[in-house]
């Protein structure tokens, strides 16, 4: 049943999204001086184990550790879509349809500020880990299933025909600006100097991003036919599902990661993968993921577009809404 009345405002103008200066300038961060292993790199309540009941069990050093680990993947995420999805997609859309000039100039600039990101999130892990990320390795910690790779590779090369593109884009863009954005509360004798930096320049850019990305579901996927934009959710919902929303294989590699660097950890090392295993039905690490709170304009987009009401079988926190959209 719908509920509630609400009106979703359309994006910013292109023009005055294009005319924002950048914020995430790698130049600016200390990059010399060498990370304080002291210190956090990530908001805790960001890290799935938070949410399973034998993380209050564990000792300050592993959970120190395990969110020094868990920062650094996602370090490696972000610059995975950052420097692969997203700069495949936006350089196809570039050469979509040169007759909206004002909104190539927004991905244009779009595509530029993910290459300066994505080298940032890389340069940050090899501050964190040399031995690591040596010889510009970029992924230690990150698994992705070959078929996996294969479809995203395929999806993002061609947006317009596979809109679904604009969709990941949005919901993934606006979990990056929940995670600046919890990273930043955290105090600041707590979390590393470099990450605060970084994500705190981050939030500034991926604000204006999640407007273009609204610009391109208008633009590609709300004039395509019933048939199209079902097969989208349908998709999205699948991908959301299997790969988004729980923790995998990049989850259990940082587990194994904690329990090799800790061996007092491995008879607690089943229970903790089965803890983790459990989160797909846990309603608060559910709402942390993905809600009204920490994807707003996701979710308010799902309720414009009735064939993303399904949503709400895959994202304990949605319920559809009855709106106005603009």
């Amino acid at each position: 049943m719908l509920t509630g009345a609400t009106l979703t405002r359309p994006p910013a103008a292109l023009g005055r999204l294009t005319a924002v200066p950048g914020r995430l300038a790698a130049d600016a961060i200390d990059w010399e001086t060498p990370i304080d292993r002291s210190r956090w790199y990530f908001c805790e309540t960001l890290t799935p184990l938070y949410y399973a009941p034998v993380y209050r069990e564990l000792e300050p050093h592993h959970r120190r550790r395990y969110n020094q680990l868990t920062g650094l993947l996602a370090n490696e995420l972000i610059s995975l879509l950052e420097s692969e999805f997203l700069q495949a997609a936006l350089t196809a859309v570039e050469s979509s349809d040169a007759r909206d000039g004002e909104l190539l100039q927004a991905v244009r600039r779009f595509r530029e500020d993910e290459e300066r990101h994505a080298s940032a999130w890389n340069r940050l892990n090899r501050l964190s880990e040399p031995g690591w990320y040596a010889a510009r390795r970029s992924r230690r910690l990150v698994t992705v299933p070959p078929a996996v790779g294969v479809l995203s590779r395929a999806i993002a090369r061609y947006p317009v025909l596979f809109p679904v593109v604009f969709w990941i884009q949005l919901v993934q863009e606006e979990r990056s600006i929940e995670i600046s954005r919890r990273c930043m509360r955290v105090e600041r004798d707590r979390i590393e100097p470099r990450y605060a930096a970084v994500y705190a320049a981050h939030l500034h850019d991926e604000v204006r991003h999640v407007q273009i990305d609204r610009h391109l579901i208008e633009r590609f996927y709300r004039p395509r036919s019933p048939i199209v934009r079902h097969m989208t959710a349908r998709l999205f919902r699948t991908l959301v599902s299997q790969l988004l929303l729980t923790p995998g294989r990049s989850t259990a590699a940082v587990i194994a990661r904690l329990v090799e660097e800790f061996p007092e950890l491995a008879q607690r090392a089943p229970r903790i993968r089965a803890e983790v295993r459990a989160l797909t039905d846990n309603d608060e690490y559910h709402r942390m993921m993905y809600s009204r709170k920490t994807t707003p304009v996701t979710f308010d987009l799902f309720d414009c577009f009735e064939e993303f009401h399904q949503m709400r079988h895959v994202l304990r926190a949605y319920e559809p809404r009855q709106v106005m959209c603009s």
